[in-house]
């Protein structure tokens, strides 16, 4: 089998140095001058050799899992403010100054960094709505691994190695596809990079166009502060590589930095980025409250919530591994600014979740350097078969895996299995976006101001066009204020201040994230409830105009019968293989409305409700998830039917075996 390895590539360093007695063909590493002028990096100056067909076949797949997995319905709760701020400039509002989209913090300075990417978004999403926006980030993600693929290339590497990292990589970045502007920062800072490399190499490059990407960046997102430190890096590892400053890449450099101002809001636009940078802080009081800033290493499980992304979390972690392990190898080739990007954008990761896709843009391309497994194994003196047998291997396990992901995204089995609410499709999300709510608050014309949870206040000052109490743009927020709001959503005398400083006259959140709210907000005269689905409810106060419209009953629906239902006694449950095999070829669908509506009612006290609402969500998933069985028998515990809760829980510990609740009730007399 060919395999475009570094070994080969050696050799023909060697005949070509045999031909040239200016350079020393034993030392094949050493450096020699370069059209620019200075000493490059002999090594990385030989073309790749051409991919061997197998090799071509799993390329294409891997792109194909990277489309799949990018066309996600539209679910990004920050998507919302972002076509707002675009419709406002579309208005010809002009950039907002302050902020125009909250009635209670109108007067904070509003810093629009990312009004170009909004802009766009707003324009894509009136021609083509939700099915347009998710293309085009889908074409980002294209792009970004596409030019990691080719910067990867620019050296000699084992082909083997360059897909098996490559589909590491784009699985570990799967979980940040999403309709936002750090799609946009993600593309910039991978064609940056590729310049850069391309740079380091010797080979010919045009640095001129890095100003040309920062002069967009800057308009685009905050994060080009980014593509400054990769300059760096690049700048201080060829100085130590080669002893010598790279003059045109320090000048390129600091044009790159100066026409940041070029944005409109000047110096404070190019300052702005900078105080992001404390929301890393541990004492900061969003990163210790909000999921996309946790460490993806200290990712906080209860047995109330034992599902997470476990795929992509456990391939970045393996991806982290092989970045630590690559800095030696990296060191005695003399790699430096691939030393550089990998150290600092580790680092950069682990800090939090949202950052995980900068590790793999950053050092791909060096761990596919740093391991040259065909010529490992000649020095090894391993046999041709064997190394063919386990390059092969690697081949196949890698295509086969990344066609059933495929496979399992199609169907919606992938997200499900995780208990994401992410969907494979063109649409808007109904299980992550307040969709309901704001139908609901448009057809009943509500009035007045609301008091709303921060993820929906993205997509309701969009949908409904009038302000908000707080959304998720937390730099105009601040601390204080979400402090504030934090204090107003969890006690009743913090609200009331809140409804009486505000002139609040209805309410919308989550509740499944926010039992407690549910329970004594339900449990409040003042408040009456108007709305609820499988999303989030809407209550008024007792005074609101539309209260009389507004009045929800919920009659008592037939006993629950426990030994009727799928691994109690009714139809058999499928087994988990049978579950996983099916999510190839059938579309999977999660009970939502039924589980949540359970949930609903369990956290208002609504026990028989509840256990109703349980059961037909057994029934309509064939009891494919152990955890609805989890709440029916604490639902059927409380109500004292303990055998029966006894019997859920059998099941739950049929497939979660550690589950402390589930053992002590079975074994309870």
């Amino acid at each position: 089998m060919a395999i475009g390895s570094e070994a080969a590539a050696d050799g023909i360093l060697r005949r070509r140095s045999r031909r040239n007695r200016t350079v020393s063909a034993a030392a094949p590493q050493a450096s020699m001058g370069s059209r620019r002028g200075g000493p490059r990096d002999r090594g990385l100056l030989l073309p790749a050799a051409p991919l061997p067909n197998a090799h071509r076949v799993l390329l294409f797949v891997l792109f194909a899992l990277a489309i799949v997995l990018s066309l996600k319905q539209v679910g990004a709760e920050d998507t919302g403010f972002h076509l707002r701020t675009g419709e406002w400039l579309l208005e010809g509002k002009g950039w907002p100054g302050h902020d125009p989209f909250t009635f209670t913090v109108s007067d904070r300075p509003y810093t629009d960094t990312s009004w170009g990417y909004d802009l766009l978004l707003a324009l894509i999403n009136r021609t083509t709505g939700p099915a347009g926006m998710v293309f085009a980030h889908m074409f980002l993600v294209l792009g970004i691994f596409g030019l990691l693929y080719r910067t990867a290339r620019l050296a000699p590497a084992d082909p083997t190695l360059l897909l098996v990292v490559l589909g590491i990589g784009i699985v570990a970045c799967e979980m940040r596809y999403q309709v936002r502007p750090e799609l946009v920062s993600y593309f910039l800072l991978t064609l940056e990079l590729s310049l850069l490399h391309r740079h380091a190499t010797g080979k010919r490059t045009n640095l001129k166009w890095l100003p040309v990407i920062h002069l967009a960046w800057a308009n685009l997102h905050s994060l080009y502060i980014l593509g400054w430190g990769a300059i760096l890096c690049f700048a201080i590892g060829l100085w130590i590589r080669d002893r010598k400053l790279d003059r045109d890449l320090m000048r390129y450099g600091c044009a790159s930095v100066a026409v940041a101002l070029l944005n409109p809001y000047g110096v404070q636009g190019v300052l702005f980025p900078f105080t992001l940078a404390t929301r890393m802080r541990e004492e900061n009081a969003f990163a210790q409250s909000i999921s996309e800033f946790v460490s993806p290493w200290q990712l906080g499980l209860s047995q109330q919530y034992p599902f997470y992304p476990r795929i992509p979390v456990w391939l970045f972690r393996a991806f982290a591994v092989l970045v630590g392990l690559s800095l030696v190898p990296l060191a005695r080739r003399r790699r430096f600014p691939a030393i550089l990007l990998a150290g600092g954008f580790l680092a950069l990761s682990a800090t939090m979740i949202r950052n995980v896709p900068l590790l793999v843009v950053a050092a791909l391309p060096g761990v596919v350097w740093a391991f040259p497994i065909e010529r490992r194994f000649e020095l090894w003196g391993v046999h041709t078969r064997l190394r063919r047998a386990v390059l092969w291997s690697l081949i196949s396990v890698t295509g086969l895996s990344a066609c059933s992901l495929i496979l399992r995204t199609v169907n919606d089995a992938y997200y499900v299995d995780s208990r994401r609410t992410e969907r494979f499709g063109l649409d808007w999300n109904r299980l992550s976006l307040p969709l309901g709510v704001a139908e609901y608050a448009y057809r009943v014309d509500l009035q007045g101001h609301m008091l709303n949870h921060l993820n929906f206040g993205g997509h309701l000052m969009w949908a409904l066009r009038q302000p908000v109490f707080i959304d998720g743009r937390l730099e105009v927020i601040g601390e204080d204020f979400y402090r504030y709001y934090l204090s107003a959503m969890s006690g009743t005398e913090a609200m009331e201040g809140a409804v009486a400083k505000h002139n609040l006259r209805w309410m919308t959140f989550p509740y499944v994230t926010n039992p407690k709210l549910l329970g004594r907000v339900s449990r409040d005269p003042r408040w009456q409830l108007a709305y609820v689905d499988e999303v989030g409810v809407v209550f008024l106060r007792a005074d609101h105009p539309s209260r009389l419209d507004a009045s929800i009953s919920f009659p008592p629906g037939p006993p629950v019968i426990p030994t009727s239902l799928p691994g109690l006694g009714g139809s058999r449950r499928r087994a988990p293989l049978e579950r996983w095999l099916r999510g190839h070829f059938t579309p999977q669908t999660f009970p939502s409305f039924d589980f949540n509506l359970g949930l609903f009612h369990l956290y208002r006290g609504e026990l028989g409700l509840a256990a109703g609402r349980f059961a037909d969500a057994i029934r309509a998933s064939d009891g494919d998830y152990y955890e609805i069985y989890n709440n029916l028998g604490a639902v059927l515990f409380r109500l004292g039917q303990v055998e029966e809760a006894r019997a859920c829980y059998q099941v739950v510990l049929s497939e979660e075996p550690g589950n402390t609740i589930a053992r002590e009730r079975v074994a309870a007399r």
